[in-house]
């Protein structure tokens, strides 16, 4: 919950991995981080941009991350999850 944007890709990759090859059969692993898109608000992105995680991205660098360990990987982006504006991916990813 809430790592992957403190990681840069390098480290992402290895979590990733690390991840893919500690799961059993069927496992999944469920990520959950903040996002950046083209629709959010500007407080949104304020929000986003003070966040100590330096490494905010848009879900498509999330997903490309995650494949590379994970053959499917589903993610929902969402604006609606918390009382201030702010936009999250949420990730499923199985082998």
């Amino acid at each position: 919950h809430g790592l992957l944007h403190h990681l840069d890709d390098g480290d992402a990759r290895k979590l990733f991995r690390l991840a893919r090859r500690a799961l059993q059969p069927g496992g999944r692993l469920v990520t959950f981080d903040g996002c950046y898109t083209r629709d959010q608000s500007a407080a949104a992105k304020l929000f986003l941009s003070l966040d100590r995680g330096r490494h905010v991205r848009e879900a498509a660098a999330y997903e490309a991350l995650a494949r590379t360990a994970f053959e499917h990987v589903c993610s929902f982006v969402r604006h609606d999850l918390i009382r201030v504006p702010y936009t999250h991916i949420i990730m499923e990813c199985t082998s």
